[in-house]
């Protein structure tokens, strides 16, 4: 067994993208600011930063078993790309556990970290180190700013003194010389901004400068296995805790060791599925979906190794067949959008309930909606559109989703011609004895900003909301129609104040300029039409003291426009 080895910061930031890279089984970086301002709070805290595992290779061995190797990224927006060059000669150390940390050593000493399209560089308040942040447990501050600031600049409270005093990252890492760090603090803040530096601030200006570039502190192993299935083993075992990776990425790593154009072809595939990022389906989905149309048992549908085995690949990775399903998913998508009229992301608890309908238009080689041979009918998109409401309303595929998915494609198997919604509900209540039928206590259940309110309150407002308005005043939000205010003052508890009959669909503009505004003031805003597309009840003037009553007789308008409850059970 090898020992570890020692490595400072900077030798290893200069050896990115020259004999460090990244292997293909990788994801993008996607760490947040915070974790960036945590690290670098460790590094001056003298906390451990864990150790790193690379694979360590000749450029002959990459060459000869075609081991993909990408680039790290000089702007956090970016995505890794491969880098074709090798020299057969030269020892390579690509990153298996590790990326996110040294790509965030990267981006502040070479790159930058990109936020709201800007350039953003990391800034260390170098008068911080006195006193832990009681919200975040952060003792030296640092924090991204747009990399036009220069490299240093302060800030003053309300009283007109100095409190915070920025200093730019890479700024401190160009200084050559420790010895030199006092005299530049002198030079850039207390003589430029009449303030004084602590002796213990210009040590912990000093140590970041220690810490970067002549520290080792970098400790990895170098991990020499040259068979591959065995380093991707390592890789799902090193990656697996924490959350760092969720399961289905150390999946698709299987998948990309085995098929070199998997990356782009799943990425064009979610990016095309999402539509300018309406909806929200991933790898994750998409993998599910697979297993789910070639799994012949329960067993078969979960994540595991062994399912995405080399012959699974091969029948996917088929030009002719990955069209086919491709085409497939976005027929499904089409009918999400266009005809259930589920046309955002807030709309849909579960994107698993999507997959029996995939599999029901793959099986049956349905090509476009229509009345024309393989084509879906009115009838069958009916029949799909009321059982994908139910089971989103009822939450069927809250838990135990595998049981559930196998239970739908049994019963797709088992009917040949239309859409076997009512055989799916049956077989489900059967063998699972979960329920999809919609009562009134699960309208009743149904809360401000909940789960499924925003589903709720889509049907209430016949799909006529649009979830992405050219303009941010559009954007639809929750609104209380007697206000949280006047009902807190009232005594009014929350669970009556959130009440979904209390909700309506109003534009982000006119939400806040409603703000608390009574409601007995506000409805004398509204007009006719204006009552009756928010189903406002007109029996009576309104007032706080009737609060009750107004839920209870909004509550029946909402019920009643409601076309997916067991009426044998509604009041």
């Amino acid at each position: 067994m090898q020992d570890y080895i020692r490595e400072s910061i900077d030798n290893i930031v200069k050896d990115v993208n020259d004999k460090i890279y990244l292997p293909d089984i990788q994801r993008n970086f996607v760490w947040k600011p915070f974790q960036v301002y945590m690290l670098f709070d460790s590094l001056l805290r003298d906390y451990p930063i864990s150790t790193f595992l690379f694979w360590k290779l000749k450029g002959s061995y990459i060459e000869k078993e075609e081991i993909k190797k990408l680039k790290f990224v000089s702007r956090s927006d970016e995505d890794n790309v491969l880098e074709t060059s090798i020299n057969l000669e030269k020892e390579y150390l690509l990153v298996l556990d590790g990326q996110q940390r040294i790509t965030t050593f990267y981006l502040v000493l070479m790159g930058n970290y990109i936020i709201r399209n800007n350039e953003y560089d990391l800034y260390f308040n170098i008068l911080s180190g006195l006193e832990e942040n009681e919200d975040d447990g952060i003792l030296y501050e640092f924090n991204f700013y747009n990399k036009n600031k220069g490299e240093k600049f302060v800030e003053k409270n309300k009283n007109g003194n100095i409190e915070k005093a920025w200093y730019r990252v890479k700024n401190i890492y160009s200084i050559k010389d420790i010895e030199d760090v006092s005299d530049i603090i002198n030079t850039k803040f207390e003589k430029e901004y009449s303030i004084t530096v602590s002796k213990e601030q210009k040590k912990a200006v000093s140590k970041l400068l220690r810490m970067l570039r002549y520290e080792s502190i970098i400790y990895y192993y170098p991990e020499t296995e040259e068979n591959y299935d065995k380093v991707l083993d390592i890789f799902v075992r090193t990656n697996a805790g924490g959350t760092k990776l969720s399961y289905s990425d150390l999946l698709f790593s299987t998948i990309k060791s085995k098929w070199t154009e998997a990356r782009e072809k799943f990425k064009d595939l979610n990016t095309k599925l999402n539509d300018n990022d309406r909806f929200d389906f991933s790898n994750d989905f998409v993998l599910k979906t697979i297993l789910f149309l070639n799994a012949n048992d329960i067993n078969g549908l979960k994540y595991k190794t062994k399912n995405f085995n080399i012959d699974l690949i091969d029948v996917i990775k088929d030009d002719a067949y990955w069209k086919i399903f491709t085409s497939t998913i976005y027929l499904a998508r089409d009918i999400l959008r266009d005809k259930f009229h589920l046309t955002h992301k807030k709309l849909i608890s579960s994107n698993n309930a999507l997959i029996p309908i995939i599999y029901w238009l793959f099986k049956h080689n349905k090509k476009a909606i229509g009345s024309e041979n393989n084509c879906v009918s009115e009838n069958d998109i009916l029949k799909m559109r009321t059982w994908f409401v139910k089971a989103l309303l009822s939450g069927v595929f809250g838990g135990q989703s595998d049981t559930i998915l196998m239970k739908c494609k049994n019963a797709i198997d088992g009917v040949i011609t239309d859409f076997p919604a009512q055989e799916i509900e049956t077989l489900i209540k059967k063998e699972t004895k979960k329920l999809m039928e919609i009562t009134v206590d699960d309208i009743d259940k149904i809360s401000y900003n909940s789960n499924n309110s925003y589903l709720v309150l889509s049907l209430i407002y016949k799909h006529s909301i649009n979830f992405q308005p050219s303009l941010r005043a559009n954007i639809p939000e929750q609104d209380h129609i007697f206000s949280q205010d006047e009902l807190k003052k009232n005594g009014t508890t929350e669970k009556k104040i959130n009440a979904i009959y209390n909700i309506r669909y109003v534009g982000k503009a006119p939400n806040q300029s409603k703000s608390n505004k009574p409601y007995a003031d506000w409805i004398k805003t509204q007009n006719q039409i204006d009552k009756e597309m928010h189903l406002i009840p007109l029996s009576t003037n309104w007032t706080i003291n009737e609060y009750s009553d107004f839920i209870n007789e909004r509550r029946m308008l909402i019920l009643d426009s409601l076309n997916y409850l067991q009426k044998k059970q509604s009041p």
